[in-house]
């Protein structure tokens, strides 16, 4: 008997949530206290998670290189305040810090003493409306912050970062400890003995062992069983223990599934305490076909699991934001998990580093770009886009320092560049080699890409930084046209300057060139073959190439990739996306170290996004999903169904052979060709492929002007 598709929200969310490998309830997350309300200078609350991150990265793990040349947090930072009445306050410091007040915000300041208990700071506001400020300088490690408790009579809150200017600033819900350094939540999870010893999680967690007292155990892990038993110098990660009230924790968080546990009386469970963030709307998708179900909820609790604040690479190693990786998480986390403050904060920790470019990686500097606008069209943040603009302008004016008189972008490698990239620090990927002295086109059609992303983010708040890198992006599409396009082929070469007779396939080159606009109009064949037959060395790229295959309409072909590729990982365990997939020898191994693979890394999780786009197309046209559009193509499945967590609210999708039906959330517009259904609505049509002649059935909102 066939299945029947799931019809509602909730059933949908229950559908995939039963097939995931997501060893916890939702309801059992707790997030981080939120009792205070923590002042930190503008950027940097995510200076001090990126740096907290880092630093946690390099502890945890044995085999870290990454270049530390991202931006710290100041040393000094000033904040107002405007007392709503008088009485006795307390704000909790991370610093030092000295308190002054007037009466009004034009009357002299006086000096007042406080008195400090501990890290609180105790006065006495003698007038409502006196101006509170505070001098917060901060001690060693430490960044300057201020915590609020819940009901302080204090408002309007901004902040003067090293005596530069005075802005606004919204307070960040928190604990007693500021909440940089706090996990955004936790839940425990048990860890069950096996018959060989090992404990298992289920899936992969980051997370605390918590063991019993008594001697002192020794611990590894792993997200293999083989690491799990390896010898302790051959696992990625540390596992010294320390004594807590309960007995005994790991020194550091751990990201792993299986836990090795030798001690005289090792216990049947162990308890985890892993750190995992509330998602409060989750995205949702589930079709008739089961393997595919199952492979876009294991990408959804891989980036889950990585979404540690900031968006982490993998929670193995290296616990550490990466900027291209974050592009394609952003997309991915639109579909599945709708949390759009992990991508502006990452953005802003990123986008600031204190020399070099952004990871140390020339065309990251470029990824970066391209994510700003990609978040502002996903999440609708026109508020982050006013903020960020003139950052925004500065930061590819300082990129385009690199371009010559064509536009052709040439970056010099800088100090602190990342070790493995390659020549003028530029990475692209994994396995991909670029000759010196050479101008790749990828790396041209990723310039291109970067400054229309930088042209339209600052369009939208009417900056006139846009009409010049919009012009910029002409002028470098205009070179690459006729330095690297091979007419004879109907495809674009590896390098500018080639020839059809010595260029590769060029897949990078091709699909980025799809990715960046160059094809608005219709993918060429030879271009469509390129990004066909060509590979992409990681799941991260590859997506990537997926995305531009759907442009060229390859729909069902993308759908084999990911069953393929994304298939063979979730068939091998542990339930989650690996860093590289299987490549037919030690999928366990990689950078020469025989565990150095992730087996759990966010830039993975692209299913996530392509799944939905390939079955149902589902892709906003305006930002933040005001305008959008839903374009079944159902293949060889029976029925699909999706919930994407827009910022307006749920949209929900399901299509079968008989029709379609949009639940449309308010303030958003479904778009068909030349109608469009306002919500609150709910649409049906009769068909489910775009060619099909669709049959509009009455709107059922009861809004006679739904239908425009």
């Amino acid at each position: 008997m066939p299945q029947q598709p799931p019809r509602s929200i909730d059933v949908v969310r229950r559908w995939a949530r039963a097939r995931s490998p997501q060893p916890f309830d939702d309801a059992d997350v707790l997030p981080r206290a939120a009792d205070h309300g923590w002042a930190y200078g503008r950027d940097q609350y995510e200076l001090a998670l990126l740096g907290r991150l880092v630093d946690d990265g390099f502890a945890a793990n044995r085999h870290v290189h990454y270049p530390r040349n991202h931006g710290r947090p100041a040393h000094r930072v000033r904040f107002r305040a405007v007392a709503t009445s008088a009485g006795r306050v307390v704000v909790r410091v991370a610093g030092r810090a000295e308190v002054s007040m007037r009466a009004d915000a034009a009357g002299p300041a006086s000096l007042s003493t406080g008195v400090v208990v501990g890290d609180d700071l105790r006065f006495e506001v003698p007038v409502a409306g006196a101006v509170v400020e505070f001098d917060v300088v901060a001690r060693t490690g430490e960044v300057p912050a201020l915590g609020i408790p819940g009901g302080t009579p204090l408002a309007e809150w901004s902040a003067s970062v090293d005596d530069g200017a005075w802005e606004p600033i919204a307070l960040r819900p928190g604990g007693e400890r500021a909440p940089h350094l706090e996990a955004p939540g936790h839940v425990d999870v048990t860890a069950t003995r096996r018959a060989d010893g090992l404990h298992d999680l289920g899936a992969p967690l980051l997370g605390t062992p918590i063991l019993p007292r008594g001697p002192q155990p020794v611990v590894g892990s792993g997200e293999s069983v083989a690491e799990a038993l390896a010898d302790e110098t051959r696992r990625e990660t540390r596992h010294d223990v320390v004594r807590t009230e309960d007995g005994w924790a790991t020194r550091h968080p751990l990201g792993f599934r299986y836990l090795s546990v030798v001690t005289d009386d090792a216990p049947a469970e162990v308890r985890v305490r892993a750190e995992v963030a509330p998602v409060a709307r989750p995205g949702a998708f589930a079709c008739s076909d089961d393997r595919l179900t199952r492979i876009w909820a294991s990408a959804q609790y891989t980036l889950r699991v990585c979404d540690q604040g900031l968006m982490i690479d993998g929670i193995k190693r290296d616990r550490m934001p990466w900027a291209g990786d974050q592009a394609l998480s952003t997309l991915a986390n639109a579909f599945a998990l709708g949390e759009g403050g992990v991508v502006a904060d990452g953005l802003v920790a990123l986008g600031r580093p204190d020399h070099g470019y952004v990871n140390g990686i020339a065309d990251y500097s470029l990824w970066w770009v391209v994510n700003a606008d990609l978040y502002v069209r996903y999440f609708g943040d026109r508020a982050f886009a006013e903020r960020e603009a003139a950052h925004v302008d500065a930061f590819v004016a300082d990129l385009a320092r690199f371009a010559d008189d064509r536009g052709v972008f040439r970056p010099e490698a800088q100090r602190g560049g990342f070790v493995d990239s390659g020549p003028g620090s530029v990475f692209l990927d994994w396995g991909l080699a670029i000759e010196h002295g050479r101008d790749p086109v990828a790396l041209q059609m990723l310039w291109c890409w970067a400054l229309r992303s930088a042209g339209r983010l600052l369009d939208r708040v009417g900056h006139e930084g846009s009409t010049r890198w919009f012009a910029l992006a002409d002028l470098v599409e205009s070179t690459v046209r006729a330095s690297g396009w091979l007419a004879e082929t109907d495809r674009w070469a590896d390098y500018l300057g080639a020839d059809a007779a010595t260029s590769s396939p060029a897949p990078y080159a091709n699909f980025l060139a799809v990715l960046a606009g160059l094809h608005s109009g219709g993918v060429p064949d030879g271009v469509a073959a390129s990004i066909r037959t060509g590979t992409a060395g990681t799941p991260f790229m590859t997506a990537f190439r997926l995305r531009a295959r759907l442009a060229a309409g390859e729909h069902e072909a993308v759908l084999a990739e990911i069953d393929r590729i994304w298939g063979a990982m979730l068939d091998a365990g542990p339930g989650t996306f690996w860093e590289e997939g299987p490549s037919g020898g030690d999928d366990l191994a990689m950078y020469g170290r025989p565990f150095g693979r992730s087996l759990c890394h966010a830039w993975s999780a692209g299913p996530a996004a392509l799944i939905p786009e390939a079955v149902l197309g589902v892709r906003p046209l305006d930002d933040g999903w005001t305008r959008f559009e839903v374009a079944p193509r159902l293949g060889g499945l029976e029925w699909a169904s999706a919930v994407v967590p827009t910022p307006l609210g749920d949209l929900f999708v399901s299509a079968d052979r008989s029709g379609v039906t949009v639940h449309v959330p308010a303030g958003a517009a479904l778009v068909r060709g030349d109608r469009v259904e306002v919500g609150p609505a709910v649409v049906d049509w009769a068909g489910q492929a775009p060619d099909d002649a669709l049959a509009p059935v009455a709107d059922t909102s009861g809004d006679a002007d739904a239908t425009v």
